[in-house]
């Protein structure tokens, strides 16, 4: 019984560290969290203003958790083949490298688990678990968070309010401790994964579904909120690369497009698909090859 806790405790640690605080909503966190968060980001990037900022941009850019759940429900079928091969995990042995896959597993351990894979998510979980250790940032979590977490399992919607002020617990703590671009490497990691599953599944099939096609599109915006949360992490060019990544991965999102529509149309054309009936997403197959090649050749360098 006390293992399987564990095993539960740990699982949450990991799903908090990459879930990002973004849901498809922008729920407030608590009064201390909030507190945190503008005490650290005055010093760090010059007025509560910014840290507000900062924070509008994590609510922003969209989970693993979320973006694993949109490829089920958009009919995709599991492969272990695409996710990062769990022996990999001792090659990590620097900081950087451990960050950008504690990340990866992160966002693989969300696939597994939204697809009922439960053993693979244990694996994945052990391998992610395994570098948060390292990284020393299992001491941001405490056992009030835990047992929250525990007694709202089966709230799903309280589970991710808490997962989004773990997060920022998180956060405040790698930035107090001078660690904010490892924050920064983590998240990129966890979306770059993301956005590598959504399209190696799209590629393979002849005619991917359309709500896929959306979601990827859908990156382009939640790309730009990422580069600016990144480059607010930036302060001494330590991550000019993740930097130089997410311009190439922006370059191949050229061609994609979104335009508002009129309140309540919904219109599905070739190339044209509607969201919600207030935006339409315009991406094509050559745009689909051009993002998952530079994507894929990127998490290729981030795995390696």
């Amino acid at each position: 019984m006390n293992n399987q806790k564990n095993v539960f405790r740990s699982g949450l640690f990991c799903i908090c560290i990459v879930s990002l605080a973004a849901c498809g909503d922008s729920t407030s966190v608590d009064g201390d969290i909030t507190g945190s968060m503008i005490a650290v980001g005055e010093s760090d990037l010059g007025s509560a203003e910014n840290a507000g900022k900062v924070q509008e941009i994590f609510y922003a850019v969209p989970s693993p958790m979320e973006m694993a759940s949109m490829l089920k429900k958009a009919g995709a079928v599991y492969d272990v083949k695409i996710l990062n091969d769990v022996k990999n995990v001792h090659n990590y042995t620097t900081a950087k490298s451990k960050a950008l896959n504690l990340g990866i597993y992160g966002a693989d351990l969300s696939y597994a688990s939204v697809f009922n894979q439960n053993q693979e998510s244990i694996i994945y979980l052990s391998c992610a678990k395994k570098l948060a250790d390292n990284l020393g940032v299992t001491k941001a979590f405490n056992d009030e968070t835990i047992e929250r977490m525990e007694s709202n399992v089966d709230n799903r919607d309280s589970l991710l309010n808490i997962v989004s002020e773990t997060y920022y617990l998180l956060d405040a703590y790698l930035k107090e401790n001078g660690r904010d671009h490892v924050s920064a490497l983590v998240i990129t990691a966890g979306w770059v994964e993301g956005l590598y599953l959504s399209t190696s599944i799209a590629s393979v099939d002849k005619n991917p579904s359309k709500d896929l096609m959306i979601r990827i599109a859908d990156q382009k915006l939640s790309l730009q909120n990422l580069r600016d949360l990144v480059d607010a992490y930036n302060t001494n060019n330590q991550i000019d690369e993740i930097v130089a990544d997410l311009t190439a991965i922006d370059q191949a999102f050229s061609g994609v497009s979104h335009k508002k529509a009129p309140a309540g149309e919904s219109v599905t054309e070739d190339g044209v698909a509607v969201i919600g009936g207030k935006s339409e997403a315009h991406i094509s197959q050559d745009d689909l090859i051009e993002i998952t090649r530079v994507v894929s050749e990127i998490r290729t360098r981030y795995i390696s």
